[in-house]
């Protein structure tokens, strides 16, 4: 999701509705289709390459002697998105009800019913605060290469306040042979467009022997799901290098939470101005024009950012999966890889 895209999904408000994800009951060829299975388009074949581009399209976050991790770090730069978007859907829902609804009721003495629908329209709101507040502070994915596993961030145990709260965030192991990829397909719907989203599904079999679901992870929002899969493919299965030619090693932030993230980074025309208005100035026009509605937006959004920021829970590195993975590659490991196995192509000009 890009920074500041959330503003036009905020104005669509509570009219929004998305079909999820299929990611239950057996992982089989024979049990998930296209025609058994709603929202799959593809199943694929670790053994099976796929024609085409292959690219991370910038997922990638950090790369090891045994491993390369994704999307740390994800939610500090939009956290607080959906608890935003439910807020403002609640405050809408409360003066549409106060202005149309509740005169009525209350001259029917339906208090039940008031009730019960001030709470419905808080519904969002509770759902979104419930997953996005308390929450890890990032969900990295590593896929070993050296031992055949996916190692990924899960909460365990209850919440110290009942419904919310902080819960113990961990990294889980699972081994690459009993993950399955998928392609996803979901479809956005709101009052004026219906929009498709691609996404590369792992799901989690139980067993060798039995095929349960009992786990994913997605990749969501892909550019090319085929490109994504079969660099994930390539560097798994075929030993490929874990950069392009070119390309250098992204900086991990492993094991790093910072409470406090640059302001300029999320806040709007503190990033740059005089850059905005150099290289677009007739959008920025238009920007800075709207900002009566934008920034009371922002601002509240900003709100619920820090607050999510703030109540986040650091992962907890178990030692075996940190020794597993290996040290980070930096750019003198390219110089000094000899068989290219990092990074095809000529080695860094020293």
């Amino acid at each position: 999701m890009r920074r500041h895209h959330f503003l036009s999904t905020l104005l669509a408000l509570g009219a929004d509705a998305m079909v999820g994800l299929n990611v239950t009951g057996r992982s089989t060829d024979k049990e998930r289709s296209e025609a058994t299975s709603p929202g799959l388009f593809q199943r694929y074949k670790k053994k099976a390459p796929i024609a085409g581009p292959v690219d991370h399209w910038g997922r990638l976050t950090g790369v090891y002697a045994n491993a390369i991790e994704f999307q740390r770090m994800l939610f500090l730069g939009a956290g607080g998105y959906w608890v935003t978007y439910g807020f403002v859907a609640g405050v809408l829902g409360t003066v549409f009800l106060q202005l149309l609804v509740v005169p009525g009721f209350l001259e029917l003495r339906a208090y039940v019913s008031i009730v019960f629908w001030q709470t419905m329209t808080w519904l969002l709101f509770m759902l979104f605060a419930h997953l996005e507040l308390f929450s890890p502070a990032d969900r990295p994915i590593y896929f070993d290469r050296k031992h055949r596993k996916v190692y990924k961030v899960i909460s365990v145990g209850p919440r110290r306040w009942g419904c919310i709260g902080l819960r113990k965030a961990v990294l889980k192991a699972y081994e690459w042979s009993l993950i399955d990829a998928e392609h996803h397909v979901t479809v956005q719907i709101s009052t004026a467009t219906a929009q498709r989203n691609h996404h590369l599904v792992f799901l989690v079999r139980k067993s060798s022997g039995d095929p349960t679901i009992v786990d994913h992870f997605e990749f969501t929002n892909v550019e090319i799901v085929s490109a994504l899969w079969e660099y994930i493919r390539r560097y798994m299965e075929e030993d490929e290098a874990p950069l392009a030619v070119g390309e250098f090693p992204p900086q991990s932030t492993m094991g790093v939470y910072k409470p406090w993230s640059d302001f300029g980074g999320v806040v709007p025309f503190l990033d740059q101005p005089a850059k905005r208005w150099r290289e677009q100035p007739w959008k920025t026009f238009f920007q800075y024009l709207g900002m009566p509605v934008t920034v009371p937006l922002y601002v509240l959004w900003l709100f619920f950012n820090r607050l999510t920021v703030w109540t986040a829970q650091q992962v907890e590195w178990p030692q075996q999966i940190v020794d597993a993975i290996g040290p980070l590659i930096t750019e003198q490991d390219l110089r000094t890889d000899a068989y290219r196995r990092l990074r095809p192509g000529p080695a860094p000009e020293m």
